[in-house]
């Protein structure tokens, strides 16, 4: 069922305070601009949003004689490790500002056929959990490679005991039928189709998670949504080219031994690309999931980031207003906005964003940064950040900021993927 909504935006800025400098900002030297620069910023006060929501509870409904599963009753097949985890490529977060982190198994590190993208967490059945996009890469991406047809996968990670790091990889897919709609479905290279289910194709540049959903972000559409609780347990397949359901009626994912079927989707206008996508708050502390923009320069747009208001359902509140910002850098002569944002999480009610963005100058072995930015100030701040940062995500209950690297192995000639976390505190 598919109904839309007209909203409006309310750019709702607030005035924040510089705070003082801390040993990993740039010096003024590596392009940390005047981040003392007051100078108040404003944004359009309204703007119109059509926003339609299509459910497809019923095609998930149909899956349910397979039986449906939940996090904890996923078998865990691989392993991570803390060690190595804050010296791979271009890793500069000051030892002092160092919490945890882990690495990928060296499979994970060193593939070329998928890259990780989003990031986000829960607690579940008492265990602690995050779960990581990873999109299939093609020959745009990496010259002969040809896994864009695989869509989606994400990682299931237990850091219950970050001294025994376990994850399993499941496919994400979505009703066969989508695939007779292009803003659904993209073909690519060659594969077995089957009946019932497929492929979900898209970038998955950002995930969030709220009260049993999960939200991956489509770059043009708006999102995806999940329900963590759906998990489905599918046969194995050795040629890795089959999926759907056989005539037989057992289910094939390339080999995969879950999938994670779509419930909806939002299709969402004048917002897009969606880059990424955290949980985190508004002006009156009210929860909101917030995108992000990756736009450069050369777009002739201001990237801006947009609160959408979630009801107690952990479901988008169409009945409220979306919040329009736009973070400020403070890249040396330019204390303008934000470009080439790769990860969002914003806490209204200290009127405080952060973001990550890419494709700076190097400095302390990284394109990367984090940039914090106070509503209404002229300039942001910088900090340095690990190269080929992506998603953002902020664990409430114990104040870490966590964040994820994507480059495989040979890009560098050496490992550069990997999964942090530092105290938010330490970047507020």
């Amino acid at each position: 069922m598919k109904t839309t909504y007209l909203k409006q935006f309310a750019a709702l800025l607030m005035a924040g305070a510089i705070c003082s400098c801390s040993n990993d900002f740039e010096p003024v030297s590596e392009d940390a601009a005047t981040s003392q620069d007051t100078t108040k910023v404003t944004t359009k006060a309204f703007l119109s949003l059509p926003i339609s929501y299509t459910d497809e509870s019923s095609f998930v409904n149909s899956l349910s004689s397979y039986g449906f599963l939940e996090p904890d009753d996923i078998n865990l097949n691989r392993s991570g490790t803390k060690s190595g985890y804050n010296s791979v490529y271009g890793f500069n977060i000051p030892s002092a500002n160092q919490v945890t982190g882990f690495k990928w198994n060296s499979g994970d590190e060193d593939t070329e056929e998928w890259r990780p993208q989003g990031l986000t967490g829960f607690n579940w059945g008492g265990r602690k959990f995050l779960l990581a996009t990873w999109y299939g890469v093609g020959p745009g991406t990496i010259s002969g490679v040809y896994n864009q047809h695989k869509g989606v996968r994400v990682a299931l990670v237990d850091i219950t005991d970050m001294n025994n790091i376990t994850y399993r990889h499941i496919l994400l897919v979505q009703d066969k039928n989508n695939m007779n709609n292009s803003n659904l479905y993209r073909s690519t290279n060659s594969y077995d189709q089957l009946d019932l289910f497929c492929p979900v194709t898209i970038h998955a540049g950002g995930v969030a998670y709220s009260n049993n959903k999960i939200y991956v972000v489509d770059t043009k559409l708006g999102m995806r949504v999940f329900d963590i609780r759906k998990l489905i347990a599918v046969s194995g397949d050795s040629t890795k080219s089959r999926i759907g359901r056989e005539t037989d009626g057992t289910l094939k994912a390339f080999n995969y031994s879950y999938v994670l079927p779509q419930i909806g989707y939002y299709d969402i206008d004048n917002a897009n690309p969606y880059s990424c996508i955290s949980l985190g708050t508004g002006n009156n502390g009210e929860a909101r999931l917030w995108t992000g923009q990756y736009l450069t320069p050369d777009d002739n747009q201001t990237p801006k980031i947009y609160g959408f208001a979630l009801n107690s359902n952990g479901q988008i509140n169409t009945g409220q207003s979306v919040q329009q910002l736009e973070p400020q850098d403070n890249a040396t002569g330019n204390n303008g906005p934000v470009y080439r944002v790769q990860g969002v999480y914003r806490k209204g009610q200290a009127s405080t964003s952060l973001v990550t963005t890419t494709g700076n100058s190097s400095y302390e072995g990284s394109t990367a940064r984090l940039v914090r930015h106070y509503s209404g100030d002229g300039a942001g701040t910088r900090f340095r950040w690990p190269h080929g940062a992506e998603d953002l995500y902020y664990d409430s209950s114990t104040g870490y900021l966590w964040n994820l690297t994507e480059y495989e192995s040979s890009k560098y000639g050496q490992d550069n993927r990997c999964v942090f976390a530092v105290r938010y505190s330490d970047y507020d």
